[in-house]
This record gives C-alpha cells, sequence and structure tokens, in this order.
C-alpha cells in the first residue's frame, strides 16, 4: 500500500492533477482528437503542469482551503479560458451566463479532485464529484461527437 505522508501529498496532488488536465482538456477542447496535441503542444505542458504545481502551492503552503480555494479556481477560470483561449462561453453575455457556471464544473474536478484523491475524501463530496462528472462526460461527449466547424 502506498503510504501518504505530509512530503508526498503535494506530489501526488501534481501527478493526479497532470492527469486529470490530460484527459479533461483532451476530452472538453480537443473532442478526443490527438491532433489537438500536435496543434498546441507545448503550450499544453505549461497549463497540464502549471495549474497542479500552482494550487499544490495554495493548497499544502499556503493551507488554502474554502472559498479562497473556490476563488483561486475561479480567477484561475478567468486567466485560462478569458485571458488565454479568449472562451466566448465565458467572455460573451448571454453565453457566459451557461459558460462560467460550466467550466466551474470542469474545473472543480481539476482543482479539488486530486485533493480529495490524496487526503480520502472523495466519499465526502460525492454530490459535487456527481454533479462535475457529469457536466464533464456531457461537453466530452458534445465536443467529440457534436458538429465540426
Amino acid at each position: 500500500m502506498w503510504r501518504v505522508t505530509a512530503r508526498s501529498r503535494p506530489v501526488q496532488y501534481v501527478l493526479l492533477g497532470f492527469l486529470l488536465w490530460v484527459i479533461i482538456d483532451l476530452g472538453t477542447a480537443g473532442g478526443f482528437r490527438l491532433s489537438y496535441f500536435t496543434t498546441y503542444g507545448p503550450l499544453l505542458l505549461v497549463f497540464y503542469l502549471g495549474y497542479p504545481l500552482a494550487f499544490s502551492y495554495l493548497i499544502f503552503r499556503r493551507q488554502w482551503s474554502g472559498w479562497r480555494l473556490f476563488l483561486a479556481t475561479v480567477v484561475a477560470i478567468g486567466l485560462i479560458e478569458g485571458v488565454c483561449t479568449r472562451n466566448p462561453f465565458v467572455l460573451s453575455f448571454p453565453l457566459l451566463l451557461a459558460g462560467i457556471p460550466l467550466a466551474i464544473c470542469i474545473y472543480a474536478p481539476l482543482t479539488y479532485f486530486p485533493l480529495w484523491i490524496v487526503n480520502h475524501d472523495m466519499r465526502r463530496h460525492k454530490a459535487v464529484v456527481a454533479v462535475s462528472s457529469l457536466v464533464v462526460i456531457v461537453v466530452m461527449f458534445l465536443s467529440t461527437f457534436g458538429a465540426r466547424s
């Protein structure tokens, strides 16, 4: 059995976060097309590693939790989806009325699931896990099999 120590928790968080970023981003943004990786290449690696590293620092070094962690997630959504990718679902009215809650449901697994797995807290948050997982699966399905532009 893998023994969890205080030092290994941030590393586990980063590894799980990286894995979730690859799966969730490939499914929701890339529609499970490998050309997505070849198009954006190293830039994706910055997001896949940078996000878990930043949040690992906030969670384990700065001891952020609760509202602080949620607000950090919302700020990350604004930076990534608004500034970096210029996602119209978070930038234009009235799309943002649906886009921001969807983004929160998609980013919740990226921020919280690795933390809850490392802390063995997934069962305690089963409603959030169920809702956000369902949203991610639906968005992945629509991204993969929806209309192609």
